[in-house]
């Protein structure tokens, strides 16, 4: 079981490392505040008992001082369609610090609430985010009932590949009603010693619709544009999902 928490901790929602070792300031770089996303399929089965210990969780993780928001996602479309997406949540925290986001999961991967919800799901996808830009991000904004928020993971295939292309494919969403913003990150993932690295090349990105009525009219037109077909030929999607926020 100890084996176990340790993989799943490293991997879990709202989570850093489960080896309960403090990050090494030394080996990482300096930011002010960071975004946890984790994606999560229940296990077969415990699909209830992941919502409920979950939302035991979160309790807990909203009275740690560095915690600031928190939110989740139910997708649903992806591109694999092996998926049950009625299983898979999508989950944000945004911490103050990388300081505080270690020391917070040092005091809550020994609890019981953790041991508990941990153990209810397979993780599918995690990292820590960064804002590319450097500009502050409210996560607030992708919260609204009603919204569509496509989350997406991708590396690139060549240098340049969220250079000009990624701008012109961006520009050229303006065009369609219901857009409303979208927003890139740096990707961070943990070392096999729990350290949040920089991912070589890749980019996380938060693309935002009024609805999904709009968002399902200008999906199929987009996907036959120029612009989306010379940025997606750079890429390569480690995790797509389109999603609405839940309670």
């Amino acid at each position: 079981m100890k084996q176990i928490l340790t993989v799943l901790t490293c991997l879990a929602l709202l989570t850093s490392c489960g080896t309960n070792k403090k990050v090494d300031q030394s080996k990482t770089k300096k930011m002010n505040s960071i975004f946890e996303i984790a994606i999560n399929q229940s296990k077969e089965g415990q699909h209830q008992n992941f919502l409920d210990t979950r939302a035991n969780f979160v309790d807990v993780l909203g009275k740690e001082a560095a915690t600031l928001n928190e939110g989740k996602w139910q997708p649903f479309f992806t591109v694999d369609p092996n998926l049950n997406l009625d299983n898979i949540l999508i989950g944000m925290t945004h911490w103050n610090s990388m300081e505080g986001f270690g020391e917070a999961a040092g005091r809550l991967m020994p609890q019981q609430v953790a041991i508990d919800y941990f153990s209810s799901f397979n993780p599918l996808a995690y990292a820590l985010l960064e804002p590319a830009d450097g500009k502050s991000f409210d996560l607030n904004t992708i919260k609204k009932d009603g919204l569509v928020v496509e989350f997406a993971i991708r590396k690139g295939k060549t240098a340049d590949a969220f250079g000009k292309t990624r701008e012109a494919f961006f520009n050229s969403l303006e065009n369609y009603d219901g857009y409303q913003f979208s927003r890139e990150f740096k990707v961070y993932k943990l070392s096999e010693a729990g350290i949040p690295t920089l991912a070589e090349n890749t980019q996380a990105v938060i693309i935002v619709w009024e609805n999904a009525s709009k968002f399902q009219a200008a999906a199929m037109p987009i996907f036959s544009t120029t612009e989306y077909q010379n940025f997606a030929a750079n890429l390569d999607v480690e995790t797509y999902f389109a999603t609405s926020p839940t309670n």
